[in-house]
């Protein structure tokens, strides 16, 4: 690598996390550096997940060489990586590395079609918006899946992971698109846009998440953006798309759309914040199309949406935390809840003033 690749909003645990059944020593060693909430000491054992494009989280298990906090009060800590999660090696070796992000230098999505794999075989997503299949595409997808590893992946994000062969993989695009199925964004793009049950279900809102979702993905598939845009569409509060949890949320209420913008459910997590509230759904791609034209003009390039929102509103969030945030983190102190709360609470403010400048800009309400 030319430069170094921070990892951003790792959760480190002294702990296995819990999600590898079984680890691989890694040969040859490496180092990685990652941005955590918590400060460390040369020597730690540490383990900590990584989202991987597959729709899936590896765990890894590494030591601490070094742990210093920046400007942002973030820890960065350099690694030596110990062990893998025997099911992603390959993956988990490349995201440590950085190496994933050096595709897609075109300014194009990256697109996930032939993922080598550590049993040899090669990974494809299929782009499913609001998880929905045919009986056509069924068949397509057991006839390819028979042809290649003979098993077939659901994600939660409403995806399909083909296992293929070598020979399937120049191929594969063109077969799936003879029954409209298309190769899903692996990063630097809008991700699979997921919906719940819509109007089949009795609590819908007198929405149609189902609808809404295929129309936003008709407008949106395979548009470029600075680092992966994940969108979920809720036909009412239950939240089953995990809306609060990507970066453009929708949660429907009595036939209108709430629009949540700056959720994410990684290592570190955040509820997204309401941007606009009472959106009629004829207008939810227009909507949507203003908020990434905000945040491909404020983000860094490779910058999540809630990272782009928290360094917009961080100056102004010091300014104003004042005494209450240092008494509620007290309340907190020689408590394990697993993150720091107090720098939780000044993030979260910077979130919500960013809110209103997006508010202001975008002319919502």
């Amino acid at each position: 690598m030319s430069e170094t690749v921070i990892i951003e909003d790792v959760m480190l645990d002294e702990d296995p996390v819990g999600l590898a059944e079984n680890f691989v020593p890694v040969d040859p060693p490496f180092t990685t550096v990652v941005s955590c909430d918590d400060e460390t000491e040369p020597g730690d054992e540490v383990y900590f997940g990584i989202d991987l494009p597959l729709g899936d989280i590896g765990e890894v298990h590494a030591k601490v060489v070094s742990c210093e906090e920046n400007e942002d009060e973030e820890y960065i800590t350099k690694l030596e990586v110990i062990e893998l999660d025997d099911r992603y090696v390959t993956h988990l070796t490349q995201a440590l590395k950085g190496e994933l992000s050096e595709e897609g230098s075109d300014g194009g999505p990256h697109w996930a079609l032939g993922l080598k794999q550590t049993n040899g075989t090669f990974a494809t997503l299929v782009n499913l918006p609001a998880g929905i299949l045919t009986g056509d595409q069924l068949e397509k997808i057991a006839e390819v899946t028979k042809a290649g590893a003979g098993v077939a992946k659901v994600t939660h994000a409403q995806r399909v992971i083909l296992l293929l062969k070598p020979e399937q993989v120049e191929t594969v695009a063109d077969d799936l698109s003879t029954v409209g199925l298309r190769i899903g964004v692996l990063h630097s793009g809008i991700r699979n846009i997921r919906g719940c049950c819509g109007a089949l279900c009795q609590f819908s809102q007198g929405t149609n998440a189902l609808e809404k979702a295929v129309e936003i993905d008709k407008a949106l598939y395979g548009r470029p953006m600075k680092f992966d845009v994940k969108i979920a569409v809720s036909d009412c509060m239950r939240n089953c798309m995990e809306s609060y949890c990507v970066d453009i949320g929708l949660i429907a209420t009595a036939g209108k759309y709430s629009v949540f913008v700056g959720g994410a459910a990684s290592s570190v997590h955040y509820k997204g914040l309401k941007l606009a509230s009472g959106v009629d759904p004829d207008e939810i791609v227009s909507v949507i199309e203003k908020i990434l034209e905000w945040y491909e003009t404020n983000a860094k390039d490779g910058e999540r949406f809630h990272k782009a929102m928290i360094r917009i509103g961080l100056e102004e969030a010091t300014k104003r935390q004042g005494q209450l945030f240092n008494d509620a983190a007290t309340v907190f102190d020689g408590l394990d809840v697993g993150y720091d709360i107090s720098k939780q609470l000044t993030r979260n403010l910077a979130r919500a003033l960013t809110i209103e400048k997006m508010r202001e800009d975008l002319q919502l309400s």
